[in-house]
């Protein structure tokens, strides 16, 4: 393949593709998806391994692994290169007009939304414990005496690498939670509380010798009649769990598995919930520096 170097004049006869003629994606450092190194081929059957890293009208930028950045033209890349290249900018196109958080991610990166909802139906929800509401301004649960047992709210929904975000009014409540399950127990959670908030690895099999095993614990005052948004992050066998500035840290090999239910969970009087989404994960490169000084400063082992 003998591709262009970038600002170099345009040479060749370019094929029209009329259904994207008017695309135009260009990659941009708030957004870390770069398509993955691969081999591209063009019409002549030369191939070079590459990274692309944007595509505008008829024309794609690769960078090969010493870092050297090319444009070459779609028509002169083969049928399944052109396809690749076409449904990565649509990829790229969705990711760009996402929501995005409300917090800024320091984990991990958002990539394409998996759940959003204000919480103000129950469409998909099963709610087993206590008494949950809906409205307006959003989803209420309070524990009932009669159920011996915390309101839980939860739904199906299969992932892995997650960034979470939600706002929750404490209230009356002891606790209210927020709690991640995989096919066979409870993966983990974070509890709020009005005098602050952490994150766990919960006790996934009850009868030993797993144990839950908390991380470390945010005393804060959070007003009872206020929102106080939460973020989660989620990447491999880390976890991270925010509000204001704290964060309670922590990790463990159980967090890296798939996930395949989450929820909301009160205990104790009632709280108020509204706006959730959730995103996929992606690595942010920024934790390589920013996560060991982090882990030092919160004591995670």
């Amino acid at each position: 393949m003998r591709p262009r170097q970038q600002g170099a004049a345009a040479h060749g006869e370019k094929m029209k593709i009329l259904l994207y003629s008017s695309l135009v994606i260009c990659l941009s450092q708030a957004l870390l998806t770069a398509g993955e190194m691969r081999q591209w081929t063009n019409t002549a059957g030369r191939s070079i391994n590459a990274e692309l890293l944007s595509l505008e009208g008829e024309d794609a930028t690769l960078q090969l692994d010493n870092g050297r950045k090319y444009t070459v033209a779609l028509s002169g890349l083969s049928a399944a290169d052109r396809e690749f290249a076409m449904k990565w900018a649509e990829e790229q196109a969705a990711l760009a007009s996402a929501p995005k958080p409300k917090t800024e991610p320091i984990m991990a990166t958002p990539g394409k939304v998996l759940y959003q909802s204000t919480l103000a139906s129950s469409g998909g929800w099963s709610s087993p414990h206590g008494a949950w509401t809906t409205s307006e301004s959003g989803l209420t649960g309070a524990e009932r005496a009669s159920d011996n047992h915390g309101a839980v709210y939860k739904m199906p929904l299969n992932f892995k690498d997650v960034i979470i975000e939600f706002d929750i009014m404490p209230g009356e409540s002891k606790s209210a939670s927020f709690g991640i399950d995989d096919s066979s127990d409870h993966v983990c959670r974070v509890s709020i509380y009005t005098s602050g908030f952490q994150a766990r690895k919960d006790d996934h099999d009850h009868e030993g010798p797993d144990v839950a095993k908390p991380f470390n614990r945010v005393e804060e005052e959070l007003e009872a009649d206020e929102w106080h948004t939460v973020r989660i992050e989620i990447l491999d066998k880390e976890m991270l769990a925010q509000i204001g500035k704290e964060i309670s840290l922590g990790m463990d090999p159980l967090l890296a598995g798939q996930k395949t239910k989450c929820g909301f969970v009160v205990s104790g009087g009632k709280a108020g919930f509204r706006n959730l989404t959730i995103w996929e994960a992606l690595p942010n490169s920024d934790w390589e520096k920013t996560g060991p000084r982090l882990r030092r400063k919160l004591d995670v082992e």
